[in-house]
Formats: structure tokens, sequence, C-alpha cells
């Protein structure tokens, strides 16, 4: 069974065993370890963004205070679908992950007792978009890092046939590398559909973002780029506002029908490393990269 086919299955099993369990809000929940002081409404909305700080997207707000500390120069960052945690050993892979870098970007992350409490232990600042929850555990994509972001902004979309939506995640961070905020986007794009309108409209909607930020970006996750139609769409979108492909030294992504899946874009920065690696805590692989300023 391919890799696109058993995922269905998996999720159609899924919401069958679990129907009448699930929450889907009208409005995208953010859950956070830190607030915003002169924090808005979750009602207010701008670019089809939702946003609960003083900061607007997707223009930042650049008067605002800088009052946590920031990333290194140089600086590490994991991506990862972690797949709501159901497979063994993802609690130690995610520990190793966290110890050896400065930015966790994770997709499909449930936020459990297990996860919360290795992040409190770890003192991590993070940000989850809900995009539904299952037994009153929140499911979406997650950023975490030890220095708090200066303001985020989210996103999500529903896939047309499942129902169930996608989430995408902005974040600024404070960075020693440069003198703009890094603009950290966390994205896990739609799936199942017959054509690209729908992944379109939700790379658009993060595109958007990143066209009116002059400083530096990383734009990463599971772009379920399963198509040569998606792949070449997320490359000619990416390509409009300058982002780079990484450079693998070791490239072991999953992959469906021949295609990664997974992916991490880059503007304003140099790349100093970047793999990705085998492990059986998930059905995706991890990918880590090391980025240091421009010269």
């Amino acid at each position: 069974m391919n890799y696109s086919c058993s995922r269905i299955a998996i999720i159609s099993t899924f919401i069958f065993s679990l129907s009448g369990c699930f929450d889907i809000a009208d409005i995208p929940k953010l859950n956070s370890s830190w607030k915003v002081a002169g924090a808005t409404s979750v009602n207010s909305e701008q670019g089809g963004f939702v946003t609960d700080t003083v900061a607007t997207c997707p223009v930042f707000v650049k008067n605002i205070a800088v009052t946590s500390n920031e990333l290194p120069t140089e600086f590490s960052i994991a991506d990862w679908n972690i797949y709501k945690q159901e497979d063994d050993n993802w609690r130690r892979e995610l520990t190793t992950i966290i110890e050896q870098n400065d930015l966790i970007v994770l997709q499909e992350a449930k936020l459990s007792f297990l996860l919360h409490q290795l992040m409190q232990q770890h003192e991590l600042s993070w940000t989850q978009v809900e995009a539904f929850s299952v037994y009153n555990q929140s499911m979406g994509v997650l950023t975490a890092s030890r220095v708090a972001p200066i303001s985020v902004c989210k996103q999500t979309i529903v896939e047309p046939w499942l129902r169930f939506p996608k989430s995408s995640l902005v974040s600024y961070y404070p960075w020693a590398g440069s003198d703009e905020p890094l603009l950290v986007a966390n994205m896990h794009m739609i799936n199942f559909t017959l054509g690209v309108d729908e992944f379109n409209q939700q790379l658009e909607g993060v595109i958007a973002v990143i066209r009116q930020h002059d400083g530096p970006v990383i734009m990463a996750g599971d772009f379920n780029t399963w198509t040569n139609k998606r792949l070449n769409q997320l490359h000619l979108m990416t390509a409009s506002v300058e982002l780079q492909q990484l450079v693998y030294q070791k490239d072991v992504r999953k992959t469906a029908f021949g295609y990664p899946l997974d992916a991490l874009y880059f503007r304003g920065m140099q790349q100093l490393s970047a793999s990705s690696y085998e492990t059986d805590a998930s059905d995706h692989n991890p990918i880590v990269a090391r980025f240091g300023p421009l010269l």
C-alpha cells in the first residue's frame, strides 16, 4: 500500500472510531505558553489571518518593543511532522531535537500532557494553532523555542473531503544576526484534493505575509507535495518571494509517489548545514538545518 492510500485509510478509521469526540472551532484557537501585552480579541481578522497580538498580519508592526532574548547569531532549526505522537519513541526523539536545536517546528502536534510536560521541562516558549481537538487535546502545527516570539498570526483552511482544518502559523522572532525580526512560517498543507486550488489558497495566504516582510524568513513544514503539479506550484510561489531551497548533505525525507513531502525554504541568511535523518518515531523524517547571517 502506498503512503497516501495508507494515510487515507488510517485517517478514515481514526475518524469513524472517534466520531462525536471532535471539536472544530468556528475561529481557530491559539494555544501558547506566553502572552503579549495589549493582545487583541481572537475575533480580529486581517488578510484572511486571525491575530491575537497588537501586531497585524501580514504587515508586521515594527514599533513593538522587543523584551525577550534573541536567537543566537548562528542558530539551528528542526522541522518534523510528529504524527500526533502515535508512534513509539517520539518523546525520546523530540527530546534530542529540543536539546540540539534553537527552533522546533512541528506538524500534527497533539498538545497532550506528556508533550506539554516535555516543553515545560526544557523551558520552551511555544505556540500552537488548534486546527481541531480530540478528547479535549488540541491538534495542529506548533512552533517552540527558548526565545519568545515578538508576535504571531494564524490561519486554517478546511480539507474539502475530510472537512478537517489544516493550519499555518507565522511567528516573528528577534534574531542577533539581523536588525529585522526572523519570520518563521510553520505549515501543514492541505492534502486530499483533486486539483490545486485549495493548496494554492493556503500557500498564497502565507506567501502574502512573507511578501510584506523585509527581513529574514524561514518557511518550513509538511507541504504534502505528492504530485508534480503541487511541487511545481510550491517552487514557483517560493521563488516569487526569493525563498531558497535547502541543499541537503543527506536527504532521506519522506516521499509519496517519488516526491518529498516535507521541506524548508529560507531567505536573508546563509545555510551552514542541512540534512534529514531516519527515525521510527513518526511516519515522517525530521529536517535539521543551521543558519547564520549573510556575509
